[in-house]
C-alpha cells in the first residue's frame, strides 16, 4: 500500500507539472540512475558477490548483487533577477539480493541500507528539497533546504564515498570567495527522538587553483550531540562524543597519459577513535576512445587505519585496476583486478582477497561512459584461510563456498544514467 500511495503521488505530481508546462520558464527535467542484473554462482544458485570482511568496500565490476533505482524530477518554478528557484524530488530504491556484509551503497542517512527481507523493491524519497541558484547576494551561490544527497565525493571502480553528508538539513552552497567556492550546511535527523539529536556542520572549500592544471578541495565536518532531559520520563540520553573530520583532496588534469589524478588525505576523530585514510586515483587513455583498441584505464590505491585507545588499529589496504577497451560499434571488453588486505586490530592473522572480472559490453555509444550499457561478466575471487574464517556464517560466501578459498559467479547487468 505504501508503494501504491507513493506511486500515485508521483504520478499526480508529473501530471500536474505536465499540465502547467507552458507556464514554466523551462520544462520539467527528468534525470536519474539505475542498475539491475541477475547471475548465478558456478556451484549452483544465485550470484555471490566477493568482498573481504574488514575492508571498507569491494571492487565493483561484475560484483554488485543489488538493485538501485533513482529517478529524479526537477522543476524551475521561478526566475527572478538572474536567480532560478527549483524543487527537486527523487524517489529512490535500493535492495541487495542478500549478503548484507558487503553492501557499498549508502542511504541518505549515510549508512548502508539492509536487505528489505521481501521480494518487492521498496521505494522511499531519497531526496526532496527546494533550492535557489545564482543568487547575487550570496556570491552567485545557492541556498537549499530539505532532504538531499550532499557533499558526495566518490571514487569510481570501488564506488566508495570519501566524503558524504546525506540527510536532512539546510545550507548555502558554492559561494564565490576569493580563493574558491565555499559551502556550509547543518545536517540533523528530525525523525529521531525529540530530546536527542546530532548535528553535523559540513564546510567545504573547493576550486582552489593551487597548481597548474590542478585544484585543491578541503572538507571540514564537526559534529556534536544535542540532548535534553525527557520531562515526562525523567530520562537523560546517554552522552555521545564530539566528532571532527578533515579531508584534503588534490586533483590534477593531464598529468599521466591524458588522464586525471586524485590524491586525498582524510582524518576523522570520534572521542578516542581515530580514522586515517590516504587515497590515490588515476585514470589514463590509450589511443582514441572510439577507435579499435582505444582503452580507458582507471586505477585506485587506498590505505586506511582505524585506531581506538588501547589497540593496534584495524588496517585495510586495497589496490585495483580496470580497463575498458572499444572493439567495434557498440561493443566493448572490460577487465578488472582488485586486491584487499586487512590486518585486524586484535593481532589476528592478516586476511586477503584478490578478485578478477572479465566482461563483454554492449553500450549505447562508443565511449567508455556511454549508457545504457549491458554487461555479460565472469567474476572469480581467491582468498586465504584467515579471510574464510572471518566470513559471517550466514553470508552467501559461507553458504555456497564453505571451506573453499575461491569462488566464481557469472551474470548479466544493465546500468544507465540520464
Amino acid at each position: 500500500m505504501k508503494n501504491k500511495a507513493l506511486l500515485a503521488a508521483l504520478t499526480a505530481t508529473c501530471a500536474a507539472a505536465t499540465a502547467h508546462a507552458d507556464a514554466l520558464p523551462i520544462p520539467l527535467t527528468f534525470s536519474g540512475y539505475m542498475r539491475a542484473g541477475t547471475g548465478i554462482n558456478v556451484r549452483g544458485g544465485t550470484q555471490v558477490c566477493m568482498g573481504l570482511p574488514g575492508a571498507d568496500t569491494k571492487w565493483r565490476l561484475g560484483n554488485e548483487c543489488d538493485y538501485v533505482v533513482e529517478p529524479s524530477l526537477n522543476a524551475r518554478l521561478v526566475s527572478l533577477e538572474g536567480s532560478d528557484w527549483h524543487v527537486h524530488f527523487m524517489p529512490g530504491i535500493y535492495r541487495a539480493w542478500g549478503g548484507r556484509e558487503f553492501q557499498t551503497y549508502s542511504s541518505p542517512g549515510g549508512q548502508a541500507l539492509p536487505d528489505s527481507g521481501t521480494d518487492e523493491l521498496v521505494a522511499r524519497f531519497g531526496q526532496v528539497f527546494a533550492y535557489g541558484t545564482n543568487i547575487a547576494a550570496l556570491g552567485n551561490g545557492k541556498i537549499w533546504v530539505g532532504r538531499r544527497f550532499y557533499n558526495r565525493l566518490q571514487t569510481g571502480i570501488n564506488d566508495q564515498f570519501l566524503e558524504i553528508n546525506d540527510g536532512d538539513g539546510a545550507g548555502l552552497e558554492d559561494i564565490n570567495v576569493v580563493v574558491g567556492k565555499l559551502s556550509i550546511a547543518a545536517m540533523l535527523n528530525p525523525r529521531g527522538s525529540a530530546n536527542n539529536n546530532r548535528i553535523s556542520v559540513p564546510v567545504r572549500l573547493t576550486g582552489i587553483n593551487d597548481l597548474p592544471n590542478g585544484q585543491l578541495a578541503v572538507y571540514v565536518t564537526p559534529s556534536m550531540q544535542l540532548k535534553s532531559d525527557d520531562q515526562v520520563n525523567s530520562n537523560t540520553p546517554a552522552a555521545e562524543a564530539n566528532g571532527l573530520a578533515v579531508g584534503m583532496y588534490q586533483t590534477l588534469n593531464g598529468l599521466l597519459l591524458g588522464g586525471n589524478t586524485l590524491v586525498g588525505v582524510k582524518m576523522d576523530w570520534y572521542g578516542t577513535t581515530r580514522n586515517s585514510r590516504v587515497v590515490l586515483q588515476q585514470s589514463a587513455l590509450l589511443g582514441t576512445p572510439t577507435a579499435f583498441g582505444g582503452t580507458v584505464i582507471e586505477g585506485l590505491a587506498e590505505y586506511r587505519i582505524n585506531k581506538s585507545a588501547g589497540n593496534a588499529g584495524n588496517k585495510w589496504f586495497g589496490i585495483g585496476l580496470r580497463s575498458d577497451t572499444h572493439l567495434v560499434g557498440p561493443f566493448r571488453v572490460l577487465a578488472e583486478a582488485g586486491h584487499d588486505m586487512v590486518k585486524p586490530d586484535n593481532g589476528g592473522h592478516t586476511r586477503n582477497m584478490t578478485k578478477f572480472t572479465l566482461a563483454a559490453a554492449v553500450s549505447a555509444g562508443q565511449e567508455a561512459g556511454s549508457r545504457p550499457t549491458f554487461r555479460l561478466f565472469a567474476t572469480h575471487a581467491i582468498w586465504n584461510e584467515a579471510a574464510r574464517a572471518s566470513f559471517d556464517p550466514t553470508s552467501r560466501l559461507s553458504q555456497i563456498f564453505g571451506a573453499e578459498t575461491a569462488g566464481t559467479s557469472v551474470g548479466l547487468q544493465a546500468e544507465a544514467w540520464w
